[in-house]
Parts: C-alpha cells; sequence; structure tokens
C-alpha cells in the first residue's frame, strides 16, 4: 500500500515541478475610487431642472432619507463613515438657483460615473442673513425629488457634520 501512496506523491511531485508559489494569496478586485474633487460641475441646463422649491415634508427629515427598500444596516454603514466616498459637491457661497442647478448636475454626473455615495456640502447657515441654514432644507427636499438618489443621511464631523449630507446613489439602469 505505501508503494501507491510513494508513486502518488512522485506524480504529484513531476506534475508540480514547474509550478511556481505565487509571492501573495490576496487579491483585490475593488476599483480604487477616484479622488475626490472639490470643484463643482457644469450647471445643466434649465430646461432639465425638475426639482420644486416649495417645502412639503416633515422638517425632521432634514437629515436622513431613506427610500423603500434600501436596507436600515446600509444607512447605518453610510452615517458611521464605513463606505468611501467617491466625489463631494460644495455649495458654499452660492445662491439658491445656483445650488439648485449644480446639485442637480452633479448628481446626475457622479451616478453617470457609477459612484455610489457623494457627500454635498450644503453648510450651517452661519453667513446667511438670518443666520439659518437656507440651503440645508432645500437640498434636502432636492435630493428627496431626484429619482438617482436612493438614501442620505447627516455627513460625520470630519466631512462637515450638520452642514453636509452622504448621499447614497442608485447604479445607473442599463440601457
Amino acid at each position: 500500500m505505501s508503494d501507491a501512496n510513494d508513486d502518488d506523491e512522485d506524480l504529484f511531485r513531476q506534475m508540480m515541478a514547474e509550478v511556481k508559489p505565487l509571492k501573495h494569496d490576496r487579491v483585490s478586485h475593488k476599483k480604487k475610487p477616484p479622488p475626490i474633487r472639490r470643484r463643482a460641475p457644469e450647471p445643466q441646463a434649465a430646461s432639465n431642472d425638475r426639482l420644486s422649491d416649495s417645502f412639503m415634508g416633515n422638517p425632521e427629515q432634514l437629515n436622513e432619507f431613506m427610500r423603500p427598500g434600501v436596507q436600515k444596516s446600509l444607512l447605518k454603514q453610510i452615517r458611521n463613515s464605513k463606505l468611501p466616498i467617491e466625489d463631494s459637491l460644495d455649495l458654499h457661497g452660492h445662491t439658491r438657483e445656483e445650488a439648485r442647478r449644480l446639485l442637480q448636475s452633479f448628481i446626475h454626473q457622479s451616478q453617470q460615473q457609477q459612484y455610489r455615495l457623494v457627500c454635498v456640502v450644503h453648510g450651517k447657515g452661519y453667513h446667511s442673513e438670518d443666520n439659518r441654514p437656507v440651503l440645508k432644507q432645500m437640498v434636502s427636499q432636492w435630493l428627496q425629488q431626484l429619482d438617482e438618489v436612493l438614501a442620505f443621511t447627516r455627513a460625520d464631523p470630519a466631512h462637515g457634520g450638520s452642514g453636509a449630507v452622504f448621499v447614497l446613489l442608485r447604479r445607473p439602469r442599463e440601457e
């Protein structure tokens, strides 16, 4: 019986004689995310504007929104900065109209780039006329109107805290 084992072992060694061991056993299948850009995208034409300014809804929903079907655990991961932010938009210093166009264009372009998570900085309102966050309310409402947006939640302090939101985007539909 040991002759059969010896023969098998010799055969195995012969078959493996030219095989070279791998340098490591870890393979990364994740694409490296592009660097976060800080510039605003080009505004889309006004004819593509599909966002309403009339606020409807609960003011409590300014910090968080989730479409049906989005897992609460995924929103928790986003809230706790467990997923990489692939792009960001800073709306500081923009008028309401500029911010609306920039946001709409940014979300559309981000989805076309197949980004899943982006950050939108709307500010805390410290420099507005009445020290109230005008864009915060508008950004929250606009994001809820965009089909590309699955969810959003308040950003962590390192990314703007209550002056920014993390936005989870829907994957683009196959044509």
